[in-house]
């Protein structure tokens, strides 16, 4: 009998670890989620108080910010007003990100760990967080002199659209091969020349920025001296050039004339050769400006990619306008176009949770379905953006990239106490890519991750569920007698026989 009690005894304490244990894992894994997602917050809600502070002072001013970066954090940005962490938590990807006044730039590391990140307002404006990740190069927005001067003793100028080292020449070369060099490092750099005589004169102006990206055309700096008050203006300094005046050449390398496409996705190839670099090209498509590249290299293949055309018969070709204002046609070739493009937009409707629902858990299931009448559907995002009741905000974008086109769809999120609003945006596949939009609704919460562990009962998993309250009974159809109450088979599970095996919901408190 003993050892009978006892194999009984060590049986229920087994059953009771096999109940207990998946509830642990559970515990423990939700408070490593929202620790994970507090520490992401954090980080970037601290980044953009320090942009903004720093931004408030001179070019210069730098802080430094210690933030914890938690585990899955997928990419990092810093760019335009924004700083955002894309961080994989409760099987999808969520954005985490905050807004600044400040214009921004810069990076952050990936890994998980405590950084000392720096925070530095640039003399360009810009408010520098982490290392920057700067491929642009600078470009040259003034110069002076310019046009017909009456004065003598010159000093050459040049601002910048951000901080930059110049050099010019007489001549047209790379920078890293002219031979005089402006002063100042930041927007406004400057050369004193000195006494020239009466003439026209033309110097060719490059800078590099501090990343070392170099600008590939160079600016002019042309400009005639008369001080005797005559015509002038049309001679030729011994040591300065006249302004050039023979056109680009363009020549067009593909599509044939008369190709025809049938995916209406083109790629416009083609070279230009001059004397003097290039300022800019153009894709003319029937007539009128396609794209504009202003990036151009002499004398090697150039492209547009991934123009989309739509069904039809089409002309093309290239014109390229050098530095001097000299502007070459290439050809005109004919195109035909074997696709349709699809414009329709994916059609949303949101089912859950309803607009201003008032949620009592913090656990929340946001359902929608999708459809699109030519494309199928490519990706959908669910966005939201919480107003905490502790005075801070949240705004998540979580892509569903399983998005099924004529189901409903669900992500499931835990959420802080606070109000919200919240919309889901969906791209077709699509050349395209037609985006639609959701309506947007209102969601309250009012209650804290944490509070409690509500899936242990059936008040909690009709929550989850959707529903505002739940009771376990002993009959299932006596769910029917509470407003709008149903039978949810999936709580039963949470009910014992002391409260009744069977769990109803309802859409008011019971």
């Amino acid at each position: 009998m003993k050892a009978q009690s006892s194999m009984e005894y060590i049986i229920i304490i087994g059953a009771i670890f096999v109940l207990l244990i998946p509830l642990l894992y559970y515990a423990v894994h939700e408070s490593s989620q929202k620790i994970r997602l507090t520490h992401a917050q954090d980080a970037v809600a601290s980044l953009a108080k320090t942009a903004d502070s720093v931004y408030s002072f001179a070019p210069g001013t730098k802080r430094y910010v210690w933030v914890n970066l938690p585990s899955g954090i997928e990419s990092a940005t810093v760019k335009d007003n924004t700083i955002s962490l894309e961080l994989q938590i409760f099987g999808d990807i969520s954005e985490i990100y905050s807004t600044t006044k400040a214009n921004l730039t810069g990076e952050l590391p990936f890994n998980r760990g405590a950084y000392r990140i720096p925070v530095e307002l640039l003399e360009s404006g810009l408010v520098q967080i982490g290392k920057a990740n700067d491929t642009t190069p600078p470009e040259v927005v003034w110069t002076s002199p310019l046009g017909l001067i009456t004065y003598n003793d010159i000093t050459l100028k040049a601002y910048t659209n951000e901080p930059a080292f110049c050099k010019y020449d007489n001549t047209d070369m790379d920078y890293y091969s002219m031979s005089n060099n402006f002063s100042g490092a930041s927007l406004y750099h400057e050369c004193h020349i000195g006494i020239l005589e009466d003439g026209s004169y033309l110097y060719y102006a490059r800078c590099i920025d501090h990343y070392e990206n170099v600008m590939n055309h160079s600016a002019l700096i042309n400009f005639t001296i008369n001080t005797t008050g005559g015509e002038g203006g049309e001679g030729e300094n011994e040591t300065n050039e006249t302004y050039e005046s023979i056109p680009p050449v363009i020549n067009l390398i593909s599509p044939e004339t008369g190709y025809v496409d049938n995916d209406s996705i083109v790629d416009f190839t083609y070279n230009v050769t001059d004397n003097s670099s290039i300022s800019f090209c153009e894709l003319i498509i029937n007539g009128t400006v396609n794209q504009t590249d202003p990036s151009v290299t002499r004398n090697i293949t150039q492209s547009f990619q991934d123009v989309i055309l739509d069904f039809g018969n089409y002309t093309w070709n290239i014109n390229c306008t050098d530095v001097h204002g000299n502007k070459g046609q290439s050809e005109i070739r004919n195109l035909t176009i074997n696709h349709t493009l699809d414009y329709d937009l994916p059609d949303i409707d949101l089912i859950s949770p309803a607009d201003y629902t008032i949620r009592n858990y913090w656990l929340t299931k946001f359902s929608y379905n999708v459809n699109d009448i030519t494309s199928g559907i490519s990706y959908c995002t669910l966005s939201i953006f919480g107003l905490l009741d502790d005075y801070g905000s949240v705004g998540w974008n979580i892509v569903d990239s399983d998005a099924v086109e004529g189901a409903d769809n669900d992500i499931t999120l835990p959420l802080f106490m606070g109000n919200y609003t919240w919309n889901v945006s969906c791209v077709d596949d699509s050349y395209n890519a037609n985006t639609g939009y959701s309506d947007t609704w209102h969601l309250r919460i009012n209650i804290t991750p944490g509070e409690e562990a509500f899936l242990d009962s059936c008040a909690g998993y009709c929550g989850y569920i959707g529903y505002i309250d739940g009771v376990c009974r002993q009959n299932a159809q006596k769910c029917s007698e509470y407003v709008g109450g149903t039978w949810e088979s999936g709580g039963d599970e949470h009910c014992t026989v002391e409260t009744g095996d069977f769990c109803c919901c309802a859409q008011e408190t019971i």
